[in-house]
């Protein structure tokens, strides 16, 4: 193997035998959350970086359309605290429904901007999705594509986007 280069296919053992190298020197590039990332990093000690080619979509939409992320935030905010003050009360179901069938609108209008058969990769209306929520309990490096990690500097991790806890809303 020739420094530099891009080791492709083959096994970890092979690898590790041929370069000397183990656990944390390497950083494993892989497409798949667990037959890649997790397992890699778990059974070998390697550094991980999770290639999603969806993710610039998604970024771009949660760019373009942050007014309804925001909108949605505040509805949320707004349904919790009315909750808590006023959720027995006739008056405060009512407003409680309205508030709902508000925020459940900006969830299909931010649902719309994905795609159309199966939404975002990472969210439902402002929530994040199971794949979205295995990428965060891994913490592998995250990019759209392998290229982009000549951008990054040496040992600069790259995360998602934070979630929020409802407290933080």
């Amino acid at each position: 193997m020739l420094q530099g280069e891009v080791y492709s296919g083959g096994n970890c053992d092979l690898f590790c035998q041929l370069t000397g190298a183990e656990g944390p020197d390497i950083l494993y590039f892989g497409d798949h959350i667990y037959g890649d990332v997790v397992r890699s990093k778990k059974t070998n000690g390697w550094k991980t970086f999770l290639v999603v080619p969806e993710l610039k979509h998604d970024l771009d939409v949660w760019t373009s359309e942050s007014q309804l992320f925001e909108q949605h935030h505040e509805l949320e905010k707004q349904l919790g605290e009315y909750q808590a003050v006023h959720g027995d009360t006739d008056d405060g179901e009512n407003k409680i429904k309205e508030l709902d069938k508000e925020r459940k609108n900006v969830v299909d209008q931010i649902d719309a901007r994905y795609n159309k058969y199966f939404g975002s990769v990472f969210r439902k209306g402002g929530r994040l999705s199971c794949f979205a929520n295995q990428m965060d309990k891994i913490r592998g490096y995250l990019r759209q594509h392998y290229r982009q990690h000549n951008e990054l500097r040496a040992g600069s991790p790259v995360w998602s986007p934070p979630k929020l806890l409802p407290h933080e809303r």
